[in-house]
């Protein structure tokens, strides 16, 4: 099965790429920021769709869920990464 890593995935652009991947049946990994936004799409999305609870900004939690991902994929590779979640700097 392929699999996808979207950041930013509980709503808007990311929210649309989760639900296009998992109709084209891929393995969906969605980055969401609160524990509220991983439940409803574990509820909207229950089949090969796995919240993945870290902010952009923080990069042990970022390290942790690649981690996670890699751990749930064994011996598979990640098909594609869709970096949706921003930030913004000030200069």
């Amino acid at each position: 099965m392929k699999s996808l890593v979207v950041t930013g995935a509980s709503t808007g652009i990311g929210h649309a790429t989760v639900a296009a991947a998992l109709a084209r049946g891929f393995e969906v990994f969605g980055s969401v920021r609160t524990a509220a936004d991983a439940a409803r799409l574990r509820q909207e999305f229950p089949k090969h769709f796995t919240p993945l609870l870290f902010d952009v900004t923080d990069a042990q939690a970022v390290a942790a869920a690649a981690h996670q991902v890699a751990a749930a994929l064994g011996s598979h590779t990640l098909t594609a990464l869709v970096n949706n979640a921003g930030i913004a700097v000030s200069g």
